[in-house]
């Protein structure tokens, strides 16, 4: 990717530079989030969480239901992992990441969506990056089913454990945009460009959207001028007037307006 906004997707051996429009994926090789690579220490963080057994297998039941090997014995006790089984649960989970980037190569996205889900589910405590990584790559396909509001939401769960995530908070911006939610993706689009200012998609969006944000502003001015001057209608009715009897203007040094009634 260029950094333009025309990227499609990366080799799935080619660490990313996290500087595209939000359609390609993001790989597991040493990735820090925000294009500089630095990767996970793998030891680092072992999940404390209780476990129940479902089809055979043993699961860490604490928050997301995530899967420990079968040799962890413990039915609603505490059970702190050790090296080798998050050793052994990143490894699963980064299985299927990586099926689910290929599917989503392929152009499968619903079922690249339920690998990462998933995968987020095996992640042990500790895998913030890895983590991270999955709600971007799993925004990456709801963006391409125009899911907009899926990707907002995954998006900002990838930003609260990286704030500083350059593809998240771009295809953020570009989903709050396409819902005409101009004013939170114009907030985006800035902290993208304070990252990296030679995001072009970013910097052209800070330029055109202060317009299309006062365009939806005089929308809806006119549609609620437009619901008040049916209740007023409404009201006057009974009395033989209506709205039309009274003229409105706008002083253009305070922007108040003054009310003149004509017959």
């Amino acid at each position: 990717e260029d950094g333009s906004g025309t990227g499609t997707g990366l080799d799935e051996e080619q660490a990313e530079d996290g500087s595209g429009t939000g359609t390609g994926l993001d790989e597991e090789q040493a990735e820090d989030g925000s294009g500089t690579g630095t990767g996970l220490d793998e030891e680092r963080g072992a999940g404390q969480a209780g476990a129940e057994s479902t089809n055979g297998n043993e699961y860490v039941t604490g928050l997301d239901n995530r899967y420990v090997s079968e040799d962890v014995v413990v039915k609603g006790e505490e059970v702190e992992l050790t090296e080798e089984q998050v050793k052994e649960l990143k490894e699963q989970a980064s299985k299927l990441k990586k099926e689910g980037n290929e599917n989503f190569n392929g152009g499968e996205y619903s079922k690249a969506v339920d690998l990462y889900s998933e995968a987020l589910k095996i992640y042990p405590s500790g895998c913030e990056h890895e983590s991270a990584v999955c709600y971007a790559n799993r925004a990456a396909c709801y963006m391409k089913m125009d899911e907009h509001q899926s990707v907002i939401d995954d998006c900002t769960k990838a930003l609260e454990l990286e704030p500083d995530y350059l593809k998240a908070l771009m295809r953020r911006a570009q989903s709050h945009e396409a819902l005409k939610e101009y004013d939170a993706a114009l907030e985006d689009y800035k902290k993208v460009l304070e990252l990296d200012p030679s995001q072009t998609t970013a910097r052209q969006a800070v330029m055109y959207l202060p317009d299309k944000i006062k365009e939806e502003q005089e929308k809806l001015k006119a549609e609620m001028m437009g619901k008040l001057k049916e209740l007023g209608d409404a009201v006057l009715r009974p009395f033989g007037l209506s709205t039309s009897n009274f003229e409105f203007q706008q002083d253009p040094n305070t922007g108040g307006y003054s009310v003149n009634f004509k017959r």
